[in-house]
């Protein structure tokens, strides 16, 4: 159906050729309403993020420009219902969905929010349009979703604003003049800075242009430099004087930038004005600038290249406990422990060759003399003439992450050491308890293999922080010592409980050492298939089916020995579910049913094993 006309075809096309239909709701391909179909072929080579609905169940088809979108989903979530992969936005895309199914309208809309999982948590936008596939008596066979992600657009919008209303405050706030003038000098805004540096208000400078307010020494200059912004655009930084309201005239730095219109052409220029009277004066400022823009909880602090701090935040009081008058003008030595001396000094050295010192964890010393944890970042601190004059250093308190760090690492690590001590414990009794076996030398080399399955549970259940594991990863650790040539293993990658990870590892301990002995994995052409599916029922049910092929003729046992006995009694016990064992001639099959919400709180049934 996807390369009959000789196009080449994407990824997707072959995994939907491919994919099993006939075990879906919609059937065998060959049985799709033609609609459906066409509108599969339609979809597959387009550019656009497309993805359908199709059937009751509302089955998922998607093309490859679509798949990024659903990230770690994908390929899984084709030829699923849309609950299964979709779950975390059911409530929200469902009534979308039956919308369309139930009235035939197209529903549409503009950067519309939802949650999802890939595979972390966030909120995204997407401009959606959800149509219907009409079959042939006119009933809805499908959903037809284009779809085009604007996170970033909505992101980069909020952004914009937030970054518009954070300036606009900050230029209302600064002691820096501000303003906006046309290209003949006519102003349009000042800020409260600029009417600070003039002596003239708001209302007063309506009726006046830079012509006015200009020096008569320095108006050609600076009337000629504004005409060459509204021809080349080019920024550039004057130096003049301005005549206050009072007559005295006040020299400024003028950073001069064009404003263009929605044609490109220069229309206006905005400038900001330093009063570079005290030059002292100003780099302060401008330094107090910075520490005002990045204020935050974190601590923010300069020095110069003699290590002597120059200036102090809020969240430097916080972090370190020193007020402000405590610290200017002190070496910054004295936050940082007397071992890390020399880290300080390789800081500014690094510092004076004009490089920023990423973010790196370290120690620093608290004003009770207790140590902090911080995250530590320093960038060179420029003065007007491009020189390095200091460093502005920026450190976020992280003892309380730390702090939880080693908790969760000391108790996991305490967890897996009192775990495997139970395991030492119960090898010991093992060895007591077949002490008087026949063969007392097989029979312990048989009850530790199966302690080291278990051992091998705890550790998958330990990277998890016991509170789950992968069922792909555990199943291919219990077959790791034998052929994986020979072993075909099937299955969503599903998260099981601690109390089903040690049983599942048990029980597939029992099985693939049964068909090393004596069932598939004992001859060259023996196989064994392992498949499991999830069914989303009230709890969640994990049906597992282990079927081997290519081995010995089976003959049913006369007696079950102990691994048939733990088997048949796990299953019911611990994992709330079954087990279907049958010794086909052509090879054993298992068939397991168990609950997926079992777990150690959960009462077992009585076990005879």
């Amino acid at each position: 159906m996807l390369n009959d006309t000789g196009r080449s075809v994407g990824e997707m096309a072959e995994l939907v050729r491919d994919h099993d239909w006939e075990s879906t709701s919609l059937g065998p391909m060959s049985q799709w309403p033609p609609a459906l179909k066409f509108a599969v072929e339609l979809a597959l080579p387009s550019h656009a993020q497309i993805v359908m609905f199709c059937g009751p169940d509302f089955v998922a088809i998607y093309n490859d420009t679509y798949a990024p979108s659903i990230g770690t989903k994908h390929p899984d979530a084709l030829g699923r219902p849309a609950r299964a992969y979709w779950g975390e936005l059911w409530d929200d895309l469902e009534p979308l969905l039956r919308r369309v199914r139930e009235t035939g309208e197209t529903v549409s809309a503009k950067n519309r929010p939802f949650y999802i999982e890939r595979p972390d948590p966030e909120t995204v936008y997407f401009d959606i349009s959800y149509s219907p596939v009409f079959g042939a008596n006119g009933e809805v066979v499908a959903v037809f979703c284009i779809v085009n992600e604007t996170t970033a657009q909505v992101e980069a919008e909020t952004a914009l604003r937030q970054s518009e209303e954070r300036l606009r405050s900050m230029i209302n706030q600064t002691t820096v003049g501000v303003l906006q003038a046309d290209l003949e000098g006519h102003l349009s805004f000042v800020n409260p800075g600029f009417c600070e540096i003039v002596g003239y208000s708001v209302d007063e400078l309506r009726h006046l242009t830079l012509r006015d307010l200009t020096h008569p020494e320095d108006l050609p200059a600076s009337m000629e430099s504004l005409g060459s912004l509204g021809n080349d655009g080019e920024s550039y930084t004057l130096e003049k004087r301005y005549v206050r309201k009072d007559g005295t005239p006040i020299w400024v730095s003028n950073h001069v930038s064009a404003l263009r219109d929605r044609h490109g052409r220069v229309s206006e220029a905005v400038a900001v004005v330093v009063d570079i009277t005290a030059q002292r004066r100003a780099v302060e400022a401008e330094r107090r600038l910075a520490a005002i823009i990045s204020s935050s909880e974190d601590a923010i602090l300069g020095i110069d290249l003699d290590m002597v701090v120059t200036s102090w935040n809020n969240g430097a009081e916080k972090v370190y406990g020193y007020e402000a008058d405590e610290m200017i003008g002190r070496s910054v030595t004295v936050l940082i422990p007397p071992d890390r001396i020399d880290e300080e000094r390789q800081i500014i050295g690094r510092i004076k060759s004009g490089e920023r010192v990423e973010p790196h964890d370290t120690i620093r010393r608290h004003k009770t003399g207790r140590d902090v944890e911080v995250s530590l970042s320093v960038s060179p601190i420029y003065d007007s003439n491009g020189r390095i004059v200091g460093a502005s250093k920026n450190a976020r308190d992280i003892s309380v992450r730390k702090e939880a760090e080693r908790i969760q690492a000391t108790l996991i690590a305490e967890l897996n050491h009192r775990v495997k001590n139970v395991l030492a414990t119960v090898t010991a009794i093992a060895r007591q308890t077949f002490a008087r076996a026949t063969d007392i030398d097989s029979a312990t080399k048989t009850f530790e293999a199966r302690l080291r399955s278990m051992a091998r549970a705890h550790d998958l259940l330990t990277h998890g922080s016991w509170e789950s594991a992968s069922l792909n990863s555990l199943v291919r650790e219990a077959l790791s010592p034998y052929p994986a040539d020979r072993i075909d293993i099937l299955g969503p990658d599903t998260a099981v409980t601690p109390k089903l990870v040690v049983a599942l590892s048990l029980i597939l301990h029992e099985l693939s050492t049964n068909a090393a002995k004596y069932g598939a994995l004992s001859t060259e052409a023996g196989r064994i298939h392992i498949s499991w599916s999830v069914e989303d029922m009230h709890p969640p049910k994990l049906f597992l089916n282990w079927i081997e092929v290519g081995g010995p003729v089976v003959v049913p046992p006369v007696r079950k020995g102990f691994g048939s006995r733990l088997i048949e009694g796990l299953l019911p016990g611990e994992l709330g579910g079954s087990v279907d064992v049958t010794y086909e001639p052509e090879g054993l099959q298992c068939h397991i049913q168990a609950s997926l919400d079992i777990d150690w709180a959960s009462q077992p049934a009585d076990q005879n094993v």
